[in-house]
């Protein structure tokens, strides 16, 4: 599978996208669906998003 790779508008920093259907099974945000996704410098760090607002906030790189 190969990697999709974004750029943060506001900061420049690349992400690698890990899995673009995770499910937020939190009581206030249920079957919302997230981006998971890490950092290129620190891929340790894992992140997740609002799947709409990573679309508005990352471009593909």
């Amino acid at each position: 599978m190969s990697s999709k790779k974004f750029r943060n508008i506001k900061n420049g920093n690349i992400y690698e996208v890990v899995r673009e259907d995770v499910i937020n099974c939190t009581n206030a945000n249920d079957n919302q669906v997230m981006v998971l996704y890490k950092s290129e410098k620190h891929p340790e760090m894992l992140f997740v998003r609002e799947k709409s607002e990573f679309y508005i906030k990352f471009v593909e790189v």
